[in-house]
């Protein structure tokens, strides 16, 4: 406990509480808690006081009187750095006696912040003495330290002045603590009610953006989950959201896959800038992020990020909304193809695309859920939809989505009167991006059947029930493409709807003797014979894709009739033998998908 020695000490320090707690306005307390100092110790020329930045975990220049501030807020200390780190980190007050002590405490100095200290004191030199004193917290945690010097030399410091500046610290330490408060709400609300104001007369996004970055003096932008900037208030902020998103989205991935409060330097024109991210989240995750942009030497007061915090709950509300309003759309476009698939075209021709279309597309999406229990399954799939609907929104031709369960439904339309084969490639390459996609975010792995074409709306139907037969035939291999078109599968869509049992009865009939043979002698009749219809039955072309002389062909051949007895220049026969290898191969497919799922 320090001892005021002196009755005019003890007056002094009772009128500097009452000037300290006659406000709560935190630069007023800084502002009038130095002019006391300095006007109750005697010998003080100026002093400075530096206060913990939380977020830098630095100590930095908050208020001074005979140094020019500027030149000390370029100065960052680490905790043990120059006089006043080490009374920081000791947590005691300390009493330098003269200029070599002053000069030999503050020789650790980072040469920039000497350079810039120089250019704080102005006309002088080193304080010829100074003192020290740590502002301690209610849990005795140093929160800053209070420093007066003298340039003259006239004046020595005694003990009597250090125990008035720690008494000075003590009573400071409550003032701004209490101001801290005070001023926390207060602008809390103030950034809050604005922000609200601007929600409840149905402002956009932009203006809510606007506002905040008005009452912030800074530039702020917001981005979607998937790093896409929705809006920006300032050029600033947008070049922030594309370093981000292209040089540095490890920092966004943390934010949104953690949910918590980020910051991260950024170079924009030569120029370094601190971007504070913060999650825009709901009840069912980060929907979003918000940036703060900011020159690193304008770094961002707590008392900001508190209120910015509770201001993101709004715009949380905003986006959900949004995304909401979004997602209504395409259940209303849902409705409708479901509407089309049912035979039912009159709500349809009231819309747009009904006159503007060439020609349509239907295409069937399944998700896999088969590896992840119920509810982790769910969670994923709404990811997947929010993906699916970002990339439809980016996309060139006009596309109603139906979602059923793990199925998704898709009618493409072709308003840009491109060619078909045009046509069939954006719809490819669409699905090749939702694939990609889908990796990048870890989500829901899926395959896709493609229908054909077709011209008129009243088609629709058999070019949905191709795509459906697509992720029936997808479903059968072991090792499927995640998408195929229907004009692909060639004689494999004779076999989707029919009897596996009935198929290897009809196998068995045709090539019964040929897999038999194959089976005791270890040969590749059954192989060649494929071949063999895969290059028009030309034996020079099917020798070379056996790589095999063309004598070892006409063998084979003349094997392979002989054991089931048919003549190759009969067209039916032959026309049956080729389907029934294609059914052959059809049903190994299933066993091997049977296995593996297995």
């Amino acid at each position: 406990m320090f001892k005021i020695n002196s009755e005019k000490q003890l007056m002094s320090l009772v009128n500097a509480a009452q000037v300290l707690t006659s406000t709560l306005d935190i630069n007023q307390v800084l502002e009038k808690l130095m002019s006391e100092v300095l006007h109750v110790i005697e010998g003080a020329d100026a002093g400075v006081l530096f206060m913990l930045n939380t977020e830098t975990n630095r100590l930095v220049a908050k208020h001074a009187i005979g140094y020019d501030l500027a030149y000390l807020k370029k100065i960052h200390l680490a905790s043990n750095e120059g006089m006043t780190g080490k009374v920081f980190s000791q947590k005691q007050a300390f009493r330098f006696h003269s200029s070599s002590d002053v000069t030999e405490s503050m020789a650790d100095l980072f040469p920039q912040y000497e350079e810039n200290y120089t250019k704080a004191v102005g006309d002088f030199t080193y304080p010829k003495s100074a003192v020290c004193a740590p502002l301690l917290d209610k849990s005795n945690s140093c929160i800053g330290v209070l420093t007066i010097v003298n340039f003259s030399g006239d004046t020595q410091f005694e003990n009597s002045d250090l125990t008035m500046l720690q008494a000075f610290a003590n009573q400071s330490s409550i003032a701004i603590e209490n101001a801290k408060l005070f001023t926390q709400n207060e602008r809390s609300k103030r950034i809050y009610n604005a922000l609200t104001q601007v929600s409840l007369t149905r402002g956009r996004l932009s203006d809510m953006i606007d506002t905040l970055a008005s009452l912030l003096g800074q530039s702020v932008a917001i981005m979607t989950d998937f790093y896409d900037l929705l809006i920006a208030s300032s050029p600033t902020a947008k070049f922030a959201t594309d370093i981000l998103k292209e040089q540095k989205s490890i920092h966004l991935d943390k934010v949104v896959q953690q949910c918590v409060r980020h910051q991260v330097y950024i170079p924009i024109k030569n120029e370094t800038y601190v971007s504070y991210l913060f999650p825009i989240h709901t009840e069912r995750g980060v929907i979003g992020v918000l940036l703060i942009v900011m020159n690193q030497h304008l770094q961002m007061d707590p008392l900001d990020l508190f209120a910015v915090e509770q201001a993101s709950a709004l715009f949380a509300l905003q986006l959900a909304e949004e995304e909401k309003e979004l997602e209504n759309s395409f259940k209303y476009d849902g409705y409708l193809l479901q509407q089309l698939l049912s035979s039912n075209f009159n709500s349809f021709y009231k819309r747009q695309e009904a006159h503007q279309t060439s020609h349509y597309l239907c295409a069937t999406l399944q998700l896999d859920g088969s590896t992840y229990h119920v509810a982790q399954t769910k969670k994923m799939q709404h990811q997947f939809s929010k993906l699916l609907y970002r990339l439809t929104r980016l996309f060139s031709l006009p596309v109603f989505i139906s979602e059923h369960d793990l199925h998704y439904h898709f009618l493409f339309m072709n308003n840009l009167r491109v060619s078909v084969e045009q046509f069939k490639e954006r719809i490819q390459d669409f699905f090749v991006l939702l694939e990609k996609d889908s990796t990048k975010y870890n989500s829901l792995s899926f395959i896709v059947g493609l229908g054909r074409h077709f011209d008129t709306i009243e088609n629709i139907f058999s070019s949905y029930r191709d795509s459906t037969k697509c992720i029936d035939y997808l479903q059968t291999l072991e090792q499927a493409p995640f998408i195929i078109s229907y004009d692909k599968l060639g004689p494999y869509t004779l076999f989707l709807n029919n009897d596996p049992q009935e198929m290897a009865e009809y196998v068995g009939l045709k090539l019964g003797p040929i897999i038999e043979y194959d089976n005791q002698h270890k040969t590749d009749l059954l192989y060649t014979l494929k071949l063999f219809f895969e290059h028009n039955q030309n034996r020079k072309k099917t020798a070379e894709a056996c790589f095999v002389h063309l004598n070892t062909i006409k063998y084979r051949l003349q094997t392979i009739f002989s054991l089931i007895e048919i003549d190759e220049q009969n067209g039916k026969t032959m026309f049956e033998l080729n389907l029934a290898i294609y059914m052959f191969s059809y049903l190994q497919n299933i066993k091997l998908a049977k296995t593996d799922k297995g």
